[in-house]
């Protein structure tokens, strides 16, 4: 199977509502104001984040915090792993180089039960750890929050304007990008006649590449022209007015409690 063939299948399982596809549900998670959730995810991503890179057991216990919005805001969990197997490749290659230059010794205590490893596993581990721990932080954020709410509140917690615009122009348009992906790989899998070989896949994935781009190029000048003639100004305006109320006080209480808990209390007694 050529490698036109494997982006072929890939762009055809490719859909824009995979994104945020259970945003638009009504759970008590989904009811919180899009700040709320987007400082607490920030906060609680750099707390994960920041903890030892040999530490790996405290990981399950922060997981429990994502874990459980995803649960309260009715997310599928095979959605949810589904996605971060997607991108995993990416941060095991990462990971699996830890133990190839760091293989000091290191004794692992769990509970009555104790085996030696490395450090470089060790950190390998929390590598993995951390990327799932906060890949679930994300996906509770993205899945239970309307974008359009959520770039509404960046901009009311004073972030750039042209990072706003850019984000939701990302948003908005990669889609049309991926569709026109789509439609070249198609036409490309259409007209194919067994094999031609690696060089020569590679060079018709080279020249689908450009024409994309091209395509891409044209489209982002119609789209600006269309958006000026409408008298757009960088404003991202929501239906629901954002307004922070009791239920947002009480969750942000709730999560801070769970963070400074976990960083205060388990955190030295786990490692």
């Amino acid at each position: 199977m050529g490698c036109c063939d494997v982006f072929a299948q890939k762009a055809i399982k490719m859909h824009h509502a995979y994104i945020d596809k259970f945003a638009y549900q009504d759970s008590p998670i989904h009811r919180i104001d899009a700040r709320v959730k987007f400082i607490i995810a920030v906060v609680f991503t750099a707390v994960v984040i920041s903890l030892p890179r040999t530490s790996v057991s405290i990981l399950f216990c922060y997981a429990i915090g994502p874990f459980t919005v995803l649960v309260l805001g009715g997310i599928p969990l095979r959605f949810v792993f589904k996605h971060i197997l997607l991108v995993s490749p990416f941060v095991l290659v990462l990971a699996l180089t830890g133990p190839l230059y760091d293989k000091r010794a290191e004794t692992v205590v769990f509970g009555p039960w104790d085996w030696q490893t490395t450090v470089g596993w060790l950190r390998c581990y929390s590598i993995i750890g951390k990327f799932v721990v906060t890949m679930l932080t994300l996906i509770s954020l993205v899945s239970t929050t309307r974008f359009a709410e959520l770039l509404a509140g960046l901009r009311r917690l004073a972030v750039p304007k042209i990072l706003v615009i850019q984000m939701g122009f990302l948003y908005r348009y990669l889609f049309l990008l991926i569709d026109s992906a789509h439609h070249i790989i198609r036409a490309r899998v259409a007209r194919a006649i067994g094999k031609i070989g690696f060089r020569n896949e590679t060079r018709v994935a080279a020249a689908m590449l450009g024409s994309l781009f091209v395509r891409s190029i044209d489209a982002a000048e119609r789209i600006n022209v269309a958006m000026q003639a409408r008298g757009f100004e960088g404003h991202w305006r929501t239906i629901n007015r954002l307004t922070i109320r009791g239920r947002d006080w009480v969750f942000a209480a709730v999560s801070a409690a769970f963070i400074f808990g976990m960083y205060v209390f388990v955190k030295p007694i786990l490692g």
